[in-house]
């Protein structure tokens, strides 16, 4: 018998989130935006190969005792159509090979949370020690298909720190870094200079912190894999209809 390879969805939503999490053995990224993500997520997940979600990457901080690069494994995501519990058996896999990671609600957010302010509401009404734009989005998807769902986050910008206009101008739809967008935003705003750098080192710190989470955990985002009988139907999933096209 003829027999498919399964895969877990990776939800990012930046260029260097895609990269680090292909090197992962059996996932397959999305680093998409708006529309484009969710009929690319959609097609991935209505695939009967695929077997998971996770939500991966940096998130906004709102506790303010989390600083830069502390990881985060979701219990739950709160997101405006109420809460979606994590997967216990797989979130228990990621905390095993994580021991420093937090299990915590994420909030799930439309748009980044810039002002501190903001960041201190949030927590002390949802609860959530971070946010992220990508979770909700990938936890309610997941849910309408009984999928098993994940996240982990890793806390860049900490929660007392200002995310500086500049830093919104800095990317491309496709999760890309644009140099561009962000030295017109200094021009208009050279103010903005010392927070953008702080906000950089952060990411940084961020992301060595992510590529070593994902280093623990190991394949299939600790996830066994599985194989399909070919006799269920598939559906293709192309490399720029899914995978991350980040260069």
């Amino acid at each position: 018998m003829i027999l498919f390879h399964s895969f877990i969805l990776v939800v990012v939503g930046l260029a260097f989130e895609a990269r680090i999490a292909g090197s992962c053995k059996g996932a397959s990224v999305c680093c998409r935006r708006g529309g484009e993500a969710e009929a690319a997520m959609t097609r991935a997940l209505d695939d009967p190969r695929c077997r998971g979600a996770i939500s991966f990457g940096i998130a906004g901080g709102l506790d303010h005792a989390l600083p830069t690069g502390s990881p985060l494994i979701a219990s739950e995501v709160i997101t405006s159509a109420g809460t979606v519990a994590t997967d216990l058996r797989w979130s228990q896999t990621l905390l095993a090979a994580c021991p420093t990671a937090r299990h915590a609600p994420i909030l799930g957010a439309d748009h980044v949370i810039i002002e501190p302010q903001e960041k201190r509401d949030l927590f002390e009404t949802t609860g959530a020690l971070a946010v992220d734009t990508e979770s909700h989005i990938t936890a309610l998807m997941a849910k309408e298909r009984n999928l098993r769902f994940a996240a982990l986050r890793i806390v860049a910008d900490p929660a007392h720190r200002k995310v500086p206009q500049a830093a919104m101008s800095g990317l491309h739809p496709d999760g890309r870094a644009n140099p561009r967008g962000v030295l017109g935003a200094l021009l208009r705003r050279p103010h903005e200079t010392p927070a953008l750098l702080a906000i950089a080192r952060d990411t940084w710190r961020a992301r060595r912190r992510l590529s070593s989470a994902l280093m623990m955990i190991g394949d299939d985002f600790g996830l066994p894999p599985r194989e399909i009988p070919a006799a269920t139907t598939v559906i293709e999933v192309t490399g720029d209809e899914v995978l991350a096209g980040a260069p």
